[in-house]
Order: C-alpha cells, then sequence, then structure tokens
C-alpha cells in the first residue's frame, strides 16, 4: 500500500492485473479501487512537499519552487518514513542533499538543509528546567575539572565550510538580490530557543569546539587541556560558561 502512494505509476501498472488492487483495498461497491488510490497517490508528495518546504524554507528559496518540488519528489520515492508526524519528514534530507544532483550547483545545500533542520527541531524540542548556580557554590576546583554538562535538549551547533548562517537569514530576501560572498568563509551556527523564537549565531571555532565536545560528555577539565593544547585561552571556557548559563543553555551538571 505505500509502495503504491509513492509510486502512482504503480497504481496504474497493478490496475492493469485483474483483481490485483482489490487485494490491498476495501472500497465501498460500486468505487473504483484504481480512482480512490490515485488520491492518495496524488496527494502524498503534495504534503510531503508542503512539510518539507515549512521545515527548509531557505533551501526552498535558494532553489526555486519547481526545483524544491522536485526535490521533495525524488527525496520522499526513497525515503522510508518512520514517524506518523510530517513535522519528522526532512530529517533525512540533509543526509539525502549529499547525492543529489542540485548539490552539484549549490555545494552548500546539505549543510544549509542541516542548519534548518536543527532550527526546526529546536522549536519543537521540550523546554527543560534551567541550571540553578547557587546550587553549586560549595564545589571545589576539582569537581569542577570533573563536572559533565547536560544542556537542553533544543541546543546544538551545525559546522560548515560556508556562511551558512548568512544564507538561512536572506530566505526572505529575493534571490536576485541576494549578495553573499561564499569564499573561504566557514561558519560555526549555535542553534538556540528563547521562549518560542529559535536564534542561530555565529561563534568562534574554539567555543563551537567546546560545546561539542561537552554535548559529546567530555569533562569541563578535559575541555579546557583540549583547548590549551591547542593554543587557545583556557579562561574563555569560564567566559562562555558565564554566557551558557545568561541564556539558558545548561540544564544541570553532574560530578563523580
Amino acid at each position: 500500500m505505500a509502495s503504491l502512494v509513492v509510486n502512482e505509476r504503480g497504481v496504474d501498472d497493478l490496475a492493469r492485473q485483474a483483481g490485483a488492487l482489490e487485494t490491498v483495498t476495501a472500497v465501498p461497491e460500486g468505487s473504483r479501487p484504481a480512482e480512490r488510490m490515485h488520491v492518495y497517490a496524488a496527494g502524498y508528495p503534495a504534503r510531503i512537499t508542503e512539510a518539507l518546504a515549512e521545515t527548509f524554507p531557505a533551501v526552498a528559496h535558494v532553489v526555486g519552487d519547481g526545483a524544491f518540488a522536485a526535490l521533495a519528489r525524488r527525496f520522499a520515492a526513497v525515503t522510508p518514513f518512520a514517524s506518523y508526524s510530517l513535522n519528522d519528514a526532512g530529517a533525512d534530507l540533509p543526509r539525502f542533499l549529499h547525492g543529489d544532483l542540485l548539490t552539484e550547483r549549490l555545494a552548500f545545500l546539505p549543510d544549509l538543509a542541516q542548519l534548518e533542520w536543527q532550527v526546526a527541531r529546536a522549536f519543537h524540542a521540550l523546554d527543560e528546567t534551567p541550571l540553578v548556580p547557587s546550587a553549586f557554590a560549595p564545589w571545589t576546583m576539582e569537581q569542577w575539572e570533573r563536572a559533565v554538562l547536560q544542556f537542553q535538549p533544543w541546543l546544538s551547533v551545525v559546522r560548515s565550510e560556508w556562511p551558512i548562517r548568512e544564507i538561512w537569514e536572506s530566505r526572505e530576501t529575493p534571490v536576485a538580490a541576494i549578495d553573499i560572498d561564499l569564499r573561504n568563509r566557514p561558519d560555526r551556527v549555535l542553534v538556540r530557543r528563547t521562549g518560542f523564537e529559535v536564534t542561530c549565531e555565529s561563534v568562534s571555532e574554539d567555543e563551537a569546539d567546546a560545546l561539542a565536545a561537552l554535548i559529546a560528555g567530555s569533562t569541563l577539565g578535559e575541555v579546557v587541556a583540549r583547548l590549551a593544547n591547542h593554543g587557545g585561552d583556557p579562561a574563555g571556557v569560564s567566559a562562555w560558561f558565564g554566557r551558557w548559563m545568561t541564556l539558558r543553555l545548561v540544564k544541570s551538571v553532574t560530578s563523580d
């Protein structure tokens, strides 16, 4: 049934086989199974396209409506969807774009799609109670060195060799008016939420590395040591931590 919905031509192929459609459908007396199936087969790509356009407005804007609709059809034809929610339909689109023909012309598309997916994920994620700093006032320096931070579920860091934040911010600018230098402009984008508003901000490579390591489970001491070994300023971690606390990014801290 699912394969028929994805591949509309398969409905006609099966309809030409006497009684074949009746084995997978049950329709009211007097109705024609092929007509009923075509309603779903025609509607499915449209719903997927609408859902993807809502999740990936910058990608849709850059490539154009026609090219994006064709991309959505290619994507839907080969992607098994494991969720009942259309909010999850685009989870694999960044990966899919790595091998899609559109990326041959616009090499930043997979990274832009990854940023937009994280924005959508952040919007729908739960907002958990942030850390209360006063609870950790008695901690020793050794305890902080062993500290493992847990962040809000909507937080993420997206890395790219392209200025994807600027491209994302141009999603409502007429394409002909977009003038962004793409050459040698890597970006590290922090995706966070305040209330119902998702914010994307570019951060330094060192801060992005520190956040990524902490999200992966490294201790504060390990992050500080790694930063020092790479020629960075370990004191920067304290400044970042203070900012993360102000932005309510941290939900808990544990130390063994």
